[in-house]
């Protein structure tokens, strides 16, 4: 067979290059994403602000902003944002910071698939049936 027909084989130094590269890329997107998060790119400002957001399905939600000292309820799905209602900002405030109980993951996932979480108190047994004699 001539050598020059025969494929060139993977060898140290291309996995060196490959991993090289990898590395390279890396480096700028770090960077990139360090540059762009000391500009502000993506935060919050000026008087607009998501107080809370809500998921109902993949592609649903609804979002509490704050504009101007107003609140309004946004509804976000497949078609053009609406407002929902105008809400009042004062009680908004105080159930925010009268710290409305959050529900953790897992019980969600256990009512989810029908499971009793375990911080619900388990219902006493109840008494076995009397034998007839």
């Amino acid at each position: 067979m001539d050598a020059g027909a025969q494929l060139p084989g993977l060898g140290w130094s291309s996995v060196a290059l490959s991993f090289a590269s990898l590395g390279v890329v890396c480096l700028v997107a770090w960077g990139a994403l360090r540059l762009l998060a000391g500009r502000g790119v993506g935060k919050a400002s000026g008087a607009v602000r998501v107080v809370a957001r809500c998921p109902l399905e993949p592609r649903r939600s609804v979002y509490v902003v704050e504009a101007a000292g107003r609140c309004f309820l946004i509804g976000v799905g497949d078609g053009p944002m609406a407002v929902l209602a105008e809400l009042d900002a004062e009680r908004l405030k105080a159930d925010v910071e009268a710290g409305v109980p959050q529900v953790s993951f897992a019980e969600v996932l256990a009512r989810a698939l029908g499971r009793r979480a375990k911080t619900d108190p388990i219902p006493p047994a109840p008494p076995p049936p009397a034998e007839a004699l």
